[in-house]
């Protein structure tokens, strides 16, 4: 079952289980900083699990961005009025990427990623055009295209996306919902590790996030919340496993 959690409920219950701390929930007096302890660790906690994938935060694309002709890079600054384009910052990882070289076309071809410098020495004429571009990088949160599109095509990306910043009380994303537990844990990781410096809780954390290596393998207390979440997107990807066997 999945947690329905808010970004506050989050904050209430990680003050609760460090020993009902109401004060980490407002900023310190002496700090100048807008968020509280809590806030702050919620943050880090995301910012750190936000770059691996799960089945909750992989994204396909079919509407990523569409090519202008003549243009050879693409991000939020060069193309302000597209709303999809802000996705190229919010990528923490691109796997795949496919064009349709028209938008009537149905077949999406994939296309090569290549290094900046790749593209740097490749590209020489910014006067080259082609209905039918094959390569791409990325640099700066900023996608290069090569050959230069000389036509409309429609780009497709598939990856780990990241997620807008918790803000108000009562938001909600999966990282307060699917990894509820893990962000709990490692806020609280984060908080004993930095503020309160309690090296028991620290350990506990630890545990609760990885699992118990003293507990039988595989037991329910031995996995923890983040290999879990991993077997889960394992699982859900449908693919064969090896299992033991025994002679």
């Amino acid at each position: 079952m999945t947690i329905s959690g808010t970004y506050q409920q989050l904050q209430n219950q990680i003050a609760d289980e460090m020993g009902d701390r109401q004060d980490l929930l407002s900023p310190l007096g002496d700090s100048n900083l807008g968020l509280s302890p809590i806030q702050n660790a919620i943050q880090s906690a995301i910012a750190l699990w936000e770059r691996e994938p799960f089945y909750f935060n992989e994204v396909y694309d079919t509407n990523w961005f569409q090519t202008v002709p003549g243009q050879e890079f693409y991000s939020t600054s060069s193309n302000p009025g597209d709303g999809d384009i802000v996705e190229i910052a919010s990528m923490a990882k691109i796997l795949f990427v496919h064009i349709n070289p028209t938008l009537s076309d149905p077949n999406r071809y994939p296309m090569t990623p290549r290094t900046w410098q790749y593209l740097e020495a490749t590209s020489v004429n910014a006067q080259v055009r082609s209905p039918f571009p094959t390569d791409f990088s990325y640099f700066g949160e900023t996608i290069r295209l090569y050959p230069i599109p000389a036509q409309v095509s429609q780009m497709t990306v598939s990856g780990t996306q990241r997620f807008p910043n918790l803000v108000n009380p009562n938001d909600a994303n999966v990282w307060t919902q699917d990894a509820y537990d893990v962000i709990r844990c490692q806020a609280r990781l984060i908080l004993a590790q930095e503020v309160v410096f309690d090296d028991g809780m620290t350990d506990k954390m630890k545990r609760a996030l990885f699992g118990d290596p003293e507990t039988p393998f595989m037991s329910i207390q031995n996995i923890g919340y983040v290999p879990a979440l991993k077997a889960e997107t394992f699982r859900r990807t449908g693919l064969p496993r090896i299992r033991p066997s025994y002679f």
